[in-house]
C-alpha cells in the first residue's frame, strides 16, 4: 500500500476492521499478506469479538442468527426477519441414517459443540466448530472406557472464572436399553479446551435420568429428567452442575398442577426459565413459562402461550426477545415477549429437532488456530 501511493496507519486499519462483520473480514484476508496476518492475530480476534459482542458499543452490528442443521448442511436464518441468509456445509459427512444425524450440544461466542448421533452412538465423537471461519476441532477420546452398555449426556459452555471453554460428559450405565431409572451412579468428566484434555470428576450425582438436552448459563449446566419412569404420575426434576464448585444439585420446581409436563429448561437475559406443557402431543397445547426469581429463590409464572397446532419441540429464546418452538407440522413458531403475539414462519428448509441453535453468532474465534 505504501508503494501504490496510498497509505493508512495500522491503527486506522485496525479501527476500520473492528467495525466490519466476520464474513467481510474473511474476504479481506485474501487481499494481502499483511491483512491476512493482522486479522488472524489472536489479539485482533479477541478485540473484534469484544467490540462486536457488546450491544452498547458503537462498533456493534447485527449479529442475531438462528442455525438450523439438516443432514450435511447448516442454514443461517436472521432471528428478526426469519429469512434464510446462507447455508454452510457441515465440517464432516453425516449419514442420512438417523442414528448418525447432526446434533448440536450447545454454542457460545460463535463456537458450536457438535456430537453427531449423540442419542444413539453415545456421544463418543465430539467436535467444536466455528462455522464462520470453517474451522473445527475433534476432541480427544473419552477417558471413561467401559464395556458396559452406556448412555452419554454432553454439555458445552464458556467458563469465565477459568477463561476456558468446557465440555461436560455424564456416562450412565442402564440395565436395559429403555433407560428407565438410574441403576448405577453415572461417571462424570469435564473437557478443557485450554489444556485439550478430559478430567474425571469425582462427585456425587443425584439419581436422575437426565434427558439429552443440556442448557448452559453463567457457569452452570442444567438438565431435566426423572428418577424412574415407573413413577405414576411421572415426577420431573431439574439438576444442575456448577463449574465454580464442581458440585451437582437438584432445583425445586414451580408449583405446577398435574398434568403439566416439563419440556425444557432455558435461559434468557440472565434468568432461568422452566417450560411446561399442559397437553403435550395434542393439537391445542398450552405452554407455560416460569421464571426463577433470583432474589427470593422461587418461581414466578411469566408467560402463557396458546399453541393451536401443538408442540413438536421447544427451541429457546433469541437475542431479539422471542421464544421459539416448532409445532406438530414442524413449522417454526415465534412468541414475542413484548407484544405477546405468536407468528408461524415458513422457512422453506427442513431441520433436525436436535440441531437448532437459537443464539448463533459469527465470530473469528478459532481463526488464529
Amino acid at each position: 500500500m505504501i508503494h501504490s501511493g496510498y497509505y493508512l496507519p495500522t491503527e486506522i486499519v485496525i479501527d476500520i476492521f473492528l467495525r466490519l462483520p466476520v464474513k467481510t473480514l474473511i474476504r479481506c484476508t485474501s487481499v494481502c499478506k499483511s491483512w491476512y496476518a493482522l486479522i488472524r492475530n489472536p489479539s485482533f480476534v479477541a478485540s473484534h469479538f469484544n467490540s462486536n459482542s457488546n450491544s452498547n458499543c458503537q462498533n456493534y452490528h447485527d449479529n442475531h442468527y438462528i442455525l438450523f442443521g439438516d443432514a450435511n448442511l447448516c442454514h443461517v436464518v436472521c432471528d428478526i426477519t426469519f429469512k434464510l441468509l446462507y447455508s454452510i456445509q457441515s465440517p464432516f459427512t453425516v449419514s442420512l441414517n438417523r442414528k448418525s444425524s447432526l446434533n448440536f450440544v450447545g454454542s457460545c461466542n460463535g463456537l458450536l459443540c457438535l456430537a453427531p448421533g449423540l442419542e444413539y452412538n453415545l456421544g463418543n465423537d465430539v467436535y467444536i466448530w466455528n462455522a464462520s471461519v470453517r474451522t473445527h476441532k475433534k476432541l480427544p477420546p473419552s477417558r471413561l472406557s467401559d464395556d458396559r452398555r452406556k448412555v452419554s449426556r454432553v454439555g458445552f459452555g464458556f467458563h469465565e472464572l477459568s477463561n476456558d471453554y468446557k465440555v461436560i460428559r455424564l456416562v450412565y450405565f442402564p440395565e436395559s436399553c429403555s433407560f428407565q431409572s438410574v441403576d448405577v451412579a453415572p461417571l462424570v468428566e469435564v473437557y478443557s479446551l485450554r489444556s485439550d484434555s478430559w478430567k474425571i470428576v469425582s462427585t456425587e450425582v443425584p439419581p436422575i435420568v437426565t434427558q439429552s438436552a443440556v442448557m448452559y448459563n453463567d457457569g452452570v449446566f442444567y438438565w431435566m429428567g426423572f428418577k424412574s419412569i415407573r413413577d405414576d404420575p411421572l415426577e420431573y426434576y431439574i439438576m444442575l452442575y456448577d463449574l465454580d464448585d464442581g458440585k451437582f444439585r437438584e432445583i425445586e420446581q414451580p408449583s405446577v398442577d398435574f398434568p403439566f409436563s416439563l419440556l425444557a429448561v432455558k435461559a434468557f437475559s440472565g434468568s432461568l426459565f422452566a417450560v411446561y406443557s399442559k397437553f403435550f402431543g395434542g393439537q391445542n397445547d398450552i405452554l407455560v413459562l416460569w421464571r426463577m426469581d433470583e432474589f427470593n429463590g422461587g418461581w414466578m409464572k411469566a408467560y402463557t402461550i396458546q399453541c393451536n397446532r401443538g408442540v413438536w419441540v421447544t427451541l429457546g429464546f433469541t437475542r431479539s426477545g422471542k421464544f421459539l418452538f416448532a409445532n406438530l407440522e414442524k413449522r417454526l413458531v415465534s412468541f414475542d415477549l413484548e407484544s405477546l403475539e405468536t407468528e408461524v414462519h415458513d422457512l422453506g428448509i427442513a431441520f433436525n429437532r436436535s440441531a437448532v441453535d437459537v443464539n448463533y453468532m459469527e465470530s473469528l474465534l478459532f481463526f488464529d488456530h
